[in-house]
């Protein structure tokens, strides 16, 4: 089951804008598939989807699942958001290398868990 689902997502989502992996991004409830379009999306380098990386950051399901919180971090990291940091494994960069408007972004969210933004580099 869990291996058909996955080929079956592979499949639909192949060759998708960044505007159809965001809505699907927004709207997926299975934290495999959040994981899976975190993954495109960090490989497109697209900034528009900064804001539904975050938002799914605060996610308690994502949370809840090591590996699905690992890429959303690692797209955000491949967004420059966020940078890989000692113990924590991942913390959002300091807010005076960061765009204005993501930093407003995390400000308006209020859902980035607190450990990536009081982390710092080792």
């Amino acid at each position: 089951m869990y291996t058909e689902t996955r080929i079956r997502f592979d499949t639909e989502r192949r060759h998708l804008p960044v505007g159809e992996l965001i809505s699907l991004l927004e709207r997926s409830t299975n934290v495999c598939e959040i994981a899976w379009i975190a993954g495109d999306l960090a490989a497109s380098g697209e900034h528009r989807a900064v804001r539904p990386l975050l938002s799914r950051l605060g996610d308690p399901a994502v949370q809840r699942q090591p590996e699905a919180a690992e890429a959303v971090c690692d797209a955000l990291v491949a967004l420059d958001v966020m940078c890989p940091c000692g113990e924590c494994g991942f913390a959002v960069r300091p807010r005076h290398v960061l765009a204005p408007d993501v930093v407003a972004t995390i400000a308006e969210l209020g859902t980035v868990p607190m450990r990536y933004l009081i982390a710092r580099q080792a």
